[in-house]
């Protein structure tokens, strides 16, 4: 094919792909929220470094949702004010764009229709949402962990990744071309794409931390010489296949609590409408 006809064969793919994408975006009407945010407390109590969880309410979500068998389709990083002193000029812009108070509770992460961006955490104050806060890290660790996915701010979505973690839950006889290891990657497997669940979790990787490691079969290792929580020797497994819900199934993240259990007292006998 002739470089001209190749150049607008790829400008017309990436105009459909853009139009299915904004297709995909839209919020779909029967979103059932389940408890309204108290952001006053989601404020107090959420730290830097602590994963939020989104229960999308789109039809991309959707399609998340249903691959990963979890309600929750997105995963941001909360950074709190650390971006005030940042250079890049869309964190800037981002910053000048929200209130006094969005700027000091800030998120990064990567979306599908905008690449990896900073934005305020009150997003989603009309989301379900979690927060999963990783137990254990040194202030150290968990420093860098933030740095690392600052530094991702600006890169592009790996979508190819959403279609190979589809492609990876099929039979192997249905998709016998895809390596099935923990630890092959998935997607374009550039520095210059991500998705939202697996660049945290490389971050996290960096330094160490585990999200939901595989196991060594106990009988390949000493077990008289293992000495940690999990009772066997670990392997890491790749970022790229890393889901929202896998922080919320980790045995490493706390589930913090922040609406009625954050207030301290629960009147449960108040709450009902009268019939």
């Amino acid at each position: 094919m002739p470089l001209e006809q190749k150049s607008a064969s790829e400008s017309a793919l990436k105009v459909i792909g853009k139009s299915l994408l904004r297709r995909l975006e839209m919020p779909i009407p029967s979103y059932e929220k389940r408890i309204i945010n108290n952001m006053e407390n989601l404020y107090r109590e959420i730290q830097t470094g602590d994963v939020l969880l989104v229960e999308g309410r789109s039809k991309l979500s959707q399609i998340i949702q249903l691959l990963t068998k979890s309600s929750w389709s997105h995963a941001a990083i909360y950074v709190g004010n650390r971006l005030k002193d940042s250079d890049d000029e869309g964190v800037k812009s981002r910053l000048n764009s929200v209130g006094y108070t969005d700027r000091q509770h800030m998120l990064i992460e990567a979306d599908a229709g905008n690449g990896v961006i900073a934005v305020a955490l009150n997003k989603y104050k009309d989301y379900n949402i979690r927060i999963c806060r990783p137990f254990g890290i040194s202030s150290e660790d968990l420093k860098a962990v933030v740095d690392d996915v600052a530094e991702n701010l600006g890169k592009h979505y790996d979508h190819e990744n959403l279609v190979d973690l589809a492609l990876i839950i099929l039979p192997s006889f249905l998709n016998p071309f895809k390596k099935r290891t923990i630890q092959a990657c998935l997607g374009g497997c550039t520095e210059y794409k991500v998705i939202c669940s697996g660049m945290i979790a490389k971050a996290f990787q960096k330094v160490g931390y585990p999200i939901v490691p595989a196991l060594l079969p106990e009988s390949d290792i000493d077990n008289n010489l293992t000495n940690d929580p999990y009772g066997s020797k670990l392997i890491m497994r790749h970022y790229s296949q890393i889901v929202p819900r896998d922080f919320d199934l980790s045995p490493n993240f706390e589930i913090v609590k922040y609406n009625m259990i954050g207030l301290g007292s629960f009147n449960y006998k108040s709450i009902w409408a009268e019939k």
